[in-house]
């Protein structure tokens, strides 16, 4: 959509990264490193984490994900729709519970 050749467009990244790499190589940038500290990893961490929580989540404009599954016009619940045991609240209250019983 942006009519940008991708070869060419690969091949400029590489060549860049390519001086990117040569120039912290020649001045030892690797020495940096030894001020990463453990907060670095756990932002990381934390980051992925948010990652996967929003894709379970999915939009809630969207026709997929938990906040369409709880809308009480979902087609999933058109059997249960009779049912006089089937409760919204009791599957939300095992879900939480299920939930927090796998965070360590």
């Amino acid at each position: 959509s942006m009519d940008v050749p991708f070869l060419t467009l690969n091949a400029w990244i590489g060549i860049w990264v390519c001086i990117y790499m040569l120039i912290a190589a020649f001045v030892d940038l690797n020495r940096i490193i030894a001020y990463a500290t453990r907060f670095t990893d756990d932002i990381f961490a934390f980051l992925i984490a948010v990652i996967f929580i929003i894709n379970a989540l999915g939009s809630p404009f969207s026709k997929t994900g938990i906040y369409h599954y709880f809308d009480f016009s979902h087609n999933s619940h058109d059997p249960y729709e009779d049912d006089p045991y089937f409760s919204h609240w009791a599957s939300a209250l095992l879900s939480l519970i299920i939930c927090i019983g796998t965070v360590q």
